[in-house]
């Protein structure tokens, strides 16, 4: 028996449901009861309503149960939580964050596919519909990223679910190279990032997606693949766009300040004093310790933060993390904080600024309710692109453009720090793994770095052996990649597995 999901899916994209992580019950439904199959996909607004939905997950899937893993337990900082991902207990059976980001980026791509289905359906006009679809392949390859980064080999497809037996060849699909599957989705978006507005994000309405996201997906993509040629050419064409990063306030990366000229990507929050609105739980991780009902933040009056405010135990910058900072480099405050408007908190210091340190004020959220913060969360900026051409451009040997790029980030934040001279392809490696750690800690991509470098157990494992037993003696070479859940295993009938856990 046909049953067109893909009616229901439109009806999911228009009004912005997400939730079809169990949908056992709607399959028995038949839905041509209540569902005209052509009402759908008959203006462009519609086409534009669909596409809305296929943002909705991404609000799933960027915050706290991903930045912990991705920041929060790396060589730059461990989380003294009884949270899974923060102490490597993971396995199938209980995979941590891996069943929420399984769950929501397939969402996303089956909501991608019943767009991208729908709008090459529609009755609009053909020159139209283009950049619409690339919208929808933008999102479907943002998702597909996330799960090949997270789970490395997934299952992939792009068929519209249009009926029960659709929908059981998908649930049978087994692992697809991630090589393979992220090879298949750069030539899609080399094919359409040409149709998408070719400017920067922050002048695209509504903060849409703009041909520098799609070019900073096949950057991405094209590292872990080692193409790095692949890499220069997109990044270039960004830089084409964006222009010199000096441009660019370091001020504008803190995430309490939205959809700034140098953002290529936010998932969007809001915080309303009228009442609550898509919020994240992010900043309570990253906001030192208060006093009840105060806003005294383990010992320094922080009054922008509020009294509402209730952080977590909050992530803890490493020694290694806190030594990379030059004293002169004004990112150090902003990313690391020893005190606050000149008084020193009481986490242990001394009065040189050395020892511990709390996370900084790029990543508090002023006025935070109880949890809730209405901070953006960075995704990509253009700095993450300059650093990407600098790390490509010196694969390829292309030693005067790498240094120029890794200087350009280095002297946006302090013009003594740059390099004077390129060191050598193994040495400048080496820095550009440091300069990203100093620039874009916080922006969901340490450890998918570390993982592409081949560095991640070492790295990790080196790091906590001196300041965190917990994760020295949890942490295995495995952990480089999540389980796929047991009942994702189960629902495939056994298909999809998890060898490396076994």
């Amino acid at each position: 028996m046909k049953i067109k999901l893909k009616h229901i899916v439109a009806l999911l994209l228009l009004s912005g449901v997400t939730g079809l992580t169990g949908c056992s019950k709607l399959l028995q439904e038949e839905p041509r009861s209540f569902v005209n199959p052509g009402d759908f996909f008959k203006n462009e607004n519609q086409c534009i309503a669909a596409l809305n939905g296929c943002y909705n997950p991404l609000t799933s899937i960027y915050v706290s149960d991903l930045i912990i893993p991705l920041e929060g337990s790396t060589d730059l900082a461990f989380l003294n939580s009884s949270q899974l991902d923060a102490k490597f207990e993971i396995s199938p059976a209980n995979p941590g964050m891996g069943d929420n980001i399984w769950s929501a980026c397939y969402n996303g791509v089956m909501y991608c596919n019943a767009a991208i289905d729908g709008i090459e359906k529609a009755t609009i006009p053909a020159d139209r519909k283009p950049a619409l679809k690339a919208e929808g392949i933008v999102l479907r390859a943002l998702y597909y990223y996330i799960l090949t980064s997270t789970f490395n080999d997934v299952p992939y497809y792009t068929q519209n679910i249009a009926s029960l037996n659709d929908l059981t060849d998908v649930m049978k699909l087994g692992r697809m190279s991630a090589v393979e599957t992220r090879d298949k989705l750069i030539k899609e978006l080399q094919e359409y990032a040409p149709k998408l507005p070719q400017t920067r994000t922050s002048e695209v309405p509504q903060n849409r997606i703009s041909a520098a996201m799609a070019y900073m997906l096949i950057g991405k993509m094209a590292l872990w693949n080692k193409q790095y040629q692949v890499c220069v050419d997109a990044m270039e064409a960004i830089r084409k766009v964006y222009g010199q990063l000096a441009q660019y306030p370091l001020q504008d990366t803190w995430f309490r300040n939205k959809n700034t000229p140098e953002s290529i990507f936010e998932v969007q929050y809001i915080w309303s004093a009228a009442g609550l609105k898509k919020t994240t739980n992010v900043a309570a991780f990253f906001t030192p310790t208060k006093a009840s009902g105060t806003s005294t933040y383990d010992g320094v009056n922080i009054p922008e933060l509020g009294t509402k405010a209730n952080p977590f135990n909050s992530i803890t910058p490493t020694e290694y993390f806190m030594k990379l900072y030059d004293y002169a480099d004004p990112r150090r405050e902003m990313i690391l904080a020893y005190s606050y408007n000149g008084a020193y908190f009481k986490r242990p210091m001394q009065n040189n600024g050395t020892g511990k340190a709390w996370m900084g004020p790029k990543f508090w959220c002023p006025g935070m309710d109880n949890i809730a913060d209405g901070n953006n969360q960075k995704v990509f900026r253009y700095a993450d692109a300059v650093l990407m051409l600098a790390e490509a451009a010196n694969e390829t040997g292309d030693a005067g453009l790498a240094l120029q790029c890794l200087n350009e980030v280095k002297s946006r934040a302090y013009d003594g720090l740059k390099l004077p001279a390129y060191p050598g392809k193994t040495e400048f490696l080496e820095e550009v793994k440091k300069e990203r750690a100093r620039e874009l800690m916080g922006e969901y991509g340490r450890k998918w770095d570390l993982v592409r470098w081949g560095v991640f157990y070492k790295a990790v494992s080196e790091t906590s052996g001196t300041e965190y037993e917990t994760i020295k003696n949890n942490l295995r070479p495995y952990h480089e990649y999540y389980p796929i859940p047991d009942k994702e295993v189960v629902r495939s009938g056994g298909i999809l597995d998890n060898p490396a856990y076994k």
